[in-house]
């Protein structure tokens, strides 16, 4: 039986074309521009030294502009000024303005502001950054590619938004008047939902795997192999948290479950989430002094 999906007054469209068009909008979507390409090649080499990833920031004066910006703001807190791309490296550490230099460029190529959920996106996404970092803290694991992943989780959503821009409105007011999560609003309103469309972006730019598959599947964490499942689920639980914590709810959407699959992976419960959605939110101010910072 064929299925549709509502596309405007008195039409509706196959959810089969509605796939093919957004596949063909992703296709034509801008190409990574080229500081982004290499950064992304740089990240996966092994060899890459914090003498290269300075060098290659530093080149591009906005890329290193908006990061000097993040590392003296309320975020990080720090006394004296970073005045340079190396000394950020020094006082940050490598993989962190690895993480943080990726995740800025791809979140403000993707930046629309006239878009329904801009404004919520980024507040939710940089608050799951920062509850990826405390829940692997709680669990005492380094946070590895998690914070980053959690900052893009929901890049879907921009496509949608921009792809189906009415029928998206339908699917915030899905989520507003009937008690829906969003995931599930997408898959009534379209037949599918942003993190497919996450997955089908993030493979059109070659992202590296372990930043794709947190992203693809966050609401299907029992899905996942068993080398993900521990980042896909800490990904699924800092968007939880992030929502307990009113950061960007999307205009009251409900809170997606704690899946079975990441509370075993974790070995935390729903009664363990409570002092995470408070350091959490004890950490607003830092998530608007980093979107000011880098928007």
């Amino acid at each position: 039986m064929t299925r549709y999906i509502y596309v405007m007054e008195g039409t509706f469209m196959d959810q089969e074309k509605a796939k093919q068009l957004i596949s063909q909008k992703i296709k034509n979507l801008p190409t990574l521009p080229d500081i982004v390409q290499k950064l992304i090649t740089l990240i996966q080499d092994e060899r890459t030294s914090a003498g290269d990833l300075s060098k290659l920031i530093s080149y591009d004066q906005a890329m290193s502009n908006k990061l000097l910006k993040v590392a003296n703001s309320a975020y990080y807190g720090f006394l004296k000024e970073v005045a340079t791309i190396q000394h950020a490296i020094v006082i940050l550490g490598f993989e962190e303005v690895k993480r943080l230099s990726l995740g800025i460029s791809i979140l403000n190529f993707m930046n629309d502001e006239s878009s329904l959920i801009m404004q919520d996106l980024w507040k939710h996404s940089v608050g799951c950054s920062l509850a990826a970092q405390i829940i692997s803290k709680k669990i005492t694991i380094e946070p590895g590619i998690t914070p980053t992943a959690s900052l893009l989780h929901d890049i879907g959503k921009l496509v949608l938004d921009n792809v189906f821009n009415k029928e998206y409105k339908a699917v915030m007011e899905k989520v507003k008047t009937e008690n829906s999560t969003t995931l599930d609003a997408e898959k009534e309103t379209l037949g599918f939902n942003h993190a497919d469309v996450g997955l089908w972006l993030c493979t059109k730019w070659k992202l590296p795997p372990a930043l794709i598959l947190p992203i693809a599947y966050h609401h299907l964490v029992d899905k996942a192999d068993k080398d993900i499942i521990l980042n896909v689920s800490i990904v699924h639980l800092a968007d939880i948290v992030c929502h307990k914590a009113g950061m960007g709810n999307y205009r009251n959407a409900t809170i997606p479950p704690f899946q079975e699959a990441a509370q075993k992976t974790l070995q935390i419960n729903e009664e363990d989430m409570g002092p995470m959605v408070e350091d959490l939110q004890c950490e607003e101010e830092k998530v608007e002094a980093f979107i000011s910072a880098i928007k």
